[in-house]
């Protein structure tokens, strides 16, 4: 380039012959750059005194029609940088965007100077490029001072079992928000964490002294924050109680049974666990159910409810299951049996429902065993001495329902 600048001078001293006198000889030495655009970023552009901290360096090489200039060499270095500050490598080239990266670490706790200056200076035989391009980045101040400890509590006044939110980010350290800071946590007895912010659960009422210890990036600076935290006490779940719609169920039909109960205020029923009392059981969280019993009788029902706290209630209640059949031992023959004579026993059996009698069994002899089976017979017979006997019938239909009725058998 500058063999073509001083022959245009030369070609213009031969065509004209005025003023030259007049003419002075550029400079020998150019302009220190010809258009190589080098440029700098560091994110972050601040560090802290921890020895470990680092910055990425991002370095571009652009020509005079700003166009990126691939495998551009530069050599890297540090100038007047605190103790403790490095950079990841002494040389860069660029790559095929005309970018290289690089990284800065932060200099040691205790050290001098409030910036890194970073040197690039690109390397070839153009001396005229081989200005160097700098880039600061700011150290922060020293840590002198201990950090100012302080948090919020989120509720205020919990209860015992709800989740308490701790939060220390109103912690400062020099003036500004303490983000370096390791927080312990001291729940007063009822636990310790550690973290900015934290949750908790206290598993008691009472009032609880909660301390907060922050300690700086530096690890020798270290405060003391403390709150009183009042948990009160909740009341369980009360008012149990569970009805059926019919009021009576019968036995092979659906029933719908409603639960109520009442939580402590501001608080909610969240579960409601069902054990029916004849080897089933239903959890859910709503307080309506269906059931079904397969047979009559009477049933405990265990119904356990449990608030948002966690806290939980139990209420039994008796349920009585129809069975939809009306039976009795309606006929005796004859009616004052004499010792050793045989009496027929007659039954009567009618259903409510859609179901028809598939069965009679007879307990003739008052142990309990109903022996005789006469199918869809509704008569049975036995002679007797003297004495008591307690007759007894079970009639099944064709739901497989059975029902049950006596008859007091007497002989002189």
């Amino acid at each position: 380039m500058r063999v073509q600048w001083i022959a245009v001078v030369v070609g213009a001293l031969l065509t004209s012959a005025c003023g030259l006198e007049n003419q002075a000889q550029p400079s020998l030495i150019g302009p220190a750059d010809l258009g190589l655009s080098i440029t700098m970023t560091a994110s972050p552009d601040q560090l802290p005194r921890d020895g470990s901290s680092q910055s990425v360096i991002t370095l571009s090489a652009r020509n005079p029609q700003n166009q990126p200039i691939a495998g551009e060499r530069l050599s890297l270095s540090l100038s007047g940088a605190p103790t403790g500050a490095a950079i990841s490598q002494s040389e860069v080239t660029t790559n095929s965007q005309g970018t290289a990266t690089f990284t800065v670490t932060a200099p040691s706790q205790g050290s001098t100077g409030n910036s890194i200056v970073v040197v690039a200076t690109p390397v070839g035989t153009n001396a005229d490029n081989a200005r160097a391009r700098v880039l600061s980045i700011i150290v922060n101040p020293a840590n002198a001072a201990a950090p100012t400890a302080a948090f919020t509590v989120s509720p205020t006044t919990p209860e015992i079992g709800q989740l308490v939110t701790f939060d220390a980010s109103t912690t400062t350290d020099e003036g500004v928000a303490c983000t370096s800071c390791a927080f312990t946590w001291d729940f007063g007895s009822d636990g310790i964490a550690t973290g900015r912010i934290v949750t908790h659960t206290f598993t008691s009422a009472g009032s609880f002294i909660v301390r907060l210890t922050a300690v700086d990036s530096t690890g020798s600076a270290s405060r003391v924050a403390q709150q009183t935290v009042v948990v009160t006490g909740t009341t369980i779940p009360i008012g149990l109680a569970v009805t059926s719609s019919p009021a009576t169920p019968i036995a092979k039909q659906a029933a719908t049974f409603t639960a109520t109960a009442t939580a402590a205020t501001n608080h909610r029923i969240v579960s409601y666990q069902f054990v029916w009392g004849d080897g089933d059981t239903n959890n859910t969280n709503s307080p309506v159910i269906q059931h079904t019993y397969a047979q009559a009788g009477q049933y405990l029902l265990t119904l356990t409810v449990r608030d948002d706290l966690g806290q939980s209630s139990t209420a039994n209640v008796v349920i009585t299951v129809a069975s939809g059949l009306t039976v009795s031992i309606s006929g005796q023959t004859p009616p004052n049996p004499t010792n050793g004579q045989t009496v027929t026993f007659t039954a009567t059996a009618t259903s409510n429902v859609a179901s028809s009698i598939t069965k009679y069994e007879w307990d003739l002899d008052g142990d309990g065993s109903y022996e005789t089976d006469t199918g869809t017979t509704p008569t049975a017979s036995r002679a007797y001495a003297s004495g008591t006997t307690i007759v007894g019938l079970k009639v099944t239909d064709s739901r497989g329902v059975t029902q049950t009725a006596t008859r007091t058998v007497t002989v002189p």
